[in-house]
């Protein structure tokens, strides 16, 4: 059971509390309340041990490859969070005993996690015992525990063990080698694993200290080494109203880290992670979480998002989606990206996605301009793996993989799991057919210019992603000589339950926009005479491409909306037959149809996994007026599962374009609610990463009303009947502007006086240092 209304005012819209545990439903809470930096996720299982439980630790971009017919995924490394405590010689177990009292809960304003339990053992003993855990902000390879025990009625003697298990798997695939492992200065202890094919070295360390009432003490200590495993043991007499404090500091480095010179040497490696705990384990854990709190502060100062609202639960949702969405980037190295969980689970494995581009870089794109500029980066490092899958299929360019991990190549496996009943696989074809992330990627680009005027990242980087995707999409057309149009023909467009399809509207009108986007790029670069954009042009043979384009451009065909305003969704999709989806609709379990249905069966059906057209009207919110907005967001809608995690916000963000308040509000609580709902088994396989991006895209975008329509800022707010006010910043061109608006008013300030154009209402104006619009 989750509570989102902590009653403590100084932590009011900051705490995400579980209040009692259920061994049946471990998996919820593990994900939403992990901890992490970007550089390590670290799931938030429980230090004792109980079946069901899943312990993950993952580094960002150390992927693996088990044999040659599985995809690469991300390692789950050792696990250095159990704990079993015996007191009195029973081990603590919510499972055991009686429980007064239970709260586990998430500071998201701190990055910290607390678990509190008064538990009473067999003998109707007491304790109270708290938990504390954080993953450090200031220090990217740092873990910082501490457990408290209380002895409330009797004397006590604890004894801990804990230490570093390498045992842990990816679903019972082992990753890893067994390594070495040691205690040195009978203090430290280290476990080295190397992955199996990818080479990658990782070093843990642990060490664990103990306080009586604060004060140090030294205990009776032990350690054991097993396969895989070190064991520290430690045994300490308690006494009545006295508290026990151990505190269990670790490390993970790797050899892929960017941060430290090691040139492949692992004794170098492990000497740095030596001297590394050392020096953290000279400092008490409140010290080093201070650290860790102060720079969680100056990110809130940043990206604080203010709502005074009816319900407190729709702040705590924003904030919680900002959580996650820090610790899932990692901001130390562009070689990496956000995989579709994040590093909160085993999900896909760790793999990239079209999310990061279209619901997550947005977040960045507007709040930290610098970040996203990196994750497009990454984008550009992979482009020789886009550049061959392009050139296994035939095509020009750069064709970028549908999943993707560090390499660049194509990571989508090519069968699904065994259908029990048939026990056969299902074919995968979102890998050989789903183009439309090579547009996805462009557009993204081409948005992060038109925002930022970064034009340095364009002539280094941007441009040569835009021109190989156009490059891809000018091969991938076809000429239909009866309708004297360029199709695009046996796709797969968001909607991925509609497979084979001729003419997928939003894949059309994505190709559509990379290839002008290419056009306009070409043109600007020759007028700005970028540098790197002149060995670029006899690189790529631009002249004589962007000539094609020009020529060609307008005979691509793009669906019109018919008669009744609908914007066919392919060629064929009008025409299918409909039934009743609403038993679908309302289940918790994903894909519910195909337990009714044969997906050959779907696919000949008016069914929608997620939004599709919907989503063409929210790429390209500029190009459609709020007639054709309506007519399509009601058409489609009523034919949509929400089967995808994608699928609410955007629903949420274009009822609100064409004043459909209600509806807009009841998807941006759907789309809250995927992770943050009650629904126990909603994130067992971790966060869903795109929908918390799209959390933030339903409130900046959808009720505060930005939109970036071709390098120019409008700010058209419709705030939701149950909000008073909502306060965002945004950085627009290099500037910082603050945003505060009520159902009254728009106020928008900035620190300089340098004019800069925008619309606020449909009205333009010319921003100096402040404007305030009333009336509205």
């Amino acid at each position: 059971m989750l509570n989102y209304y902590w009653k403590e005012e100084q932590e009011k819209n900051w705490i995400l509390e579980e209040t009692y545990f259920d061994d049946r439903h471990q998996g919820k809470c593990e994900s939403i309340m992990a901890l992490g930096n970007g550089y390590l996720g670290l799931r938030s299982s429980v230090e004792e041990p109980y079946i069901g439980q899943t312990r993950n630790l993952f580094v960002a971009g150390t992927y693996n490859k088990f044999d040659e017919n599985e995809v690469t995924e991300l390692p789950n490394a050792a696990d250095i969070i159990e704990m079993l405590i015996d007191i009195n010689g029973e081990l603590f177990s919510l499972k055991n005993g009686k429980i007064h009292h239970y709260s586990r809960r998430l500071n998201l304003k701190a990055g910290e996690l607390i678990r509190e339990v008064l538990w009473e053992n067999s003998t109707g003993e007491r304790y109270h015992i708290i938990f504390r855990r954080f993953v450090s902000l200031a220090d990217m390879h740092l873990i910082g525990m501490k457990l408290e025990i209380t002895a409330l009625t009797a004397d006590a003697e604890v004894i801990l063990r804990t230490g570093i298990n390498g045992r842990q798997t990816n679903s019972g695939v082992q990753h890893f080698h067994d390594g070495d492992k040691r205690v040195y200065e009978n203090q430290f202890m280290q476990l080295v694993q190397r992955t199996t094919q990818s080479k990658i070295d990782f070093v843990l360390n642990s060490t664990v200290k103990m306080y009586m009432d604060r004060e140090k003490v030294e205990c009776k200590t032990s350690y054991f080494l097993e396969r895989r495993r070190i064991h520290f043991n430690g045994q300490m007499p308690l006494k009545k109203g006295q508290t026990l404090a151990i505190e269990k500091i670790s490390n993970i480095f790797t050899s892929l880290d960017n941060d430290i010179e090691i040139d492949g040497d692992l004794e170098e490696l492990k000497t740095i992670s030596s001297e590394h705990i050392k020096k953290n384990s000279k400092f008490a854990y409140d010290e080093l979480f201070e650290k860790s709190k102060d720079q969680w502060n100056l990110y809130w100062k940043e990206a604080m998002i203010e709502i005074q609202a009816d319900d407190d639960f729709d702040l705590l949702a924003v904030r919680f989606a900002q959580y996650h969405l820090l610790i899932m980037t990692p901001f130390h190295d562009e070689r990496f990206s956000i995989g579709a969980k994040a590093l909160t689970g085993e999900g896909y494995k760790g793999h990239v996605f079209w999310d990061t581009e279209i619901f997550i870089l947005p977040y960045f794109q507007y709040s930290f301009p610098g970040v996203a500029r990196q994750l497009l980066r990454y984008r550009f490092h992979t482009i020789e793996g886009a550049r061959n899958k392009a050139k296994k299929f035939g095509y020009e360019g750069a064709m970028y993989p549908w999943e993707t991990a560090f390499t660049g190549e194509e990571e989508t496996p090519e069968w699904a799991a065994i259908n029990i009943m048939t026990g056969k696989a299902t074919k995968v074809w979102s890998g050989l057919k789903e183009h439309h992330i090579t547009a996805d990627i462009a557009y993204a680009v081409w948005n992060y210019y038109l925002s930022t005027n970064d034009e340095v990242f364009m002539d280094l980087y941007g441009s040569e992603i835009i021109f190989e995707c156009a490059a891809f999409w000018h091969s991938r057309l076809e000429w239909n000589e009866g309708k004297h149009r360029y199709h695009i023909n046996d796709v797969i467009g968001p909607d991925e339950y509609t497979e084979h399809i001729d003419n997928n509207a939003y894949t059309n009108y994505m190709a559509h926009f990379t290839i002008k986007a290419a056009i306009e790029l070409y043109d600007s670069a020759i007028h700005k005479q970028w540098d790197n954009f002149k060995c670029l042009r006899e690189k790529l043979r631009l002249k004589e491409k962007i000539e094609t384009y020009k020529t060609l451009l307008d005979s691509i065909y793009l669906p019109d909306p018919n008669e009744a305003g609908i914007i066919p969704q392919d060629d064929t999709f009008l025409t299918k037959a409909s039934i009743n989806i609403e038993k679908y609709r309302d289940s918790h379990e994903k894909q519910r149809i195909l337990k009714d249905y044969t997906r050959e069966q779907v696919v000949n059906l008016q069914v929608l996994k997620q939004a599709d057209v919907v989503m063409l009207l929210f790429v390209l919110r500029g190009s459609f007026d709020e007639t054709v907005k309506r007519a399509n967001w009601e058409y489609y809608e009523k034919r949509t599962i929400h089967d995808s995690s994608l699928s609410a916000a955007v629903h949420s963000i274009i009822a609100n374009d064409f004043n459909e308040y209600e509806d807009a509000y009841r998807f941006f609580r759907k789309a809250a609610e995927i992770d943050l709902g009650q629904n126990p088994v909603s994130s067992n396989d971790g966060i869903h990463a795109a929908s918390l991006g799209g959390i933030w895209l339903t409130v900046v975008m959808g009720f505060g009303g930005v939109m970036n329509d071709n390098g120019i800022l409008h700010i058209h707010p419709k705030l939701p009947k149950t909000w008073r006010k909502l306060s965002f910043s945004l950085y627009w061109k290099g500037e910082r502007i603050n945003l505060s608006i009520t159902k009254e008013n728009v106020e928008v300030r900035k620190e300089s006086e340098r004019e800069m154009d925008l619309f606020i209402m449909g009205k333009r104006y010319i921003l100096f240092k402040e404007l305030k619009i009333n009336d509205r």
